[in-house]
């Protein structure tokens, strides 16, 4: 079976090279998790993170998956999942 880190990273959705997969009521610890299991797949080339918004929400990030002006907008990391947990 699919992980959902490996569902996540070969997902032909995306927007401007970010990933536009998102879901409801995944935990922060859960998110964390997934975080660790994005790591091992790609065998720790890339970190992972969370950006955690007041009301629950948030977004998993991969860290440096551009180099400096190698993106049209400038960025470096790359959105991975947006997580909604607020009403």
């Amino acid at each position: 079976m699919i992980s959902l880190a490996e569902f996540l990273l070969n997902t032909k959705h995306e927007y401007n090279g970010h990933l536009q997969t998102e879901i409801k009521g995944l935990s922060i610890k859960k998110g964390i998790r997934l975080c660790k299991e994005l790591e091992q797949y790609t065998n720790d080339e890339y970190s992972f993170v969370l950006e955690v918004w007041s009301d629950g929400n948030y977004t998993v990030y991969q860290k440096d998956y551009w180099k400096a002006g190698e993106h049209l907008l400038g960025h470096t990391d790359r959105i991975i999942l947006g997580v909604g947990n607020s009403d």
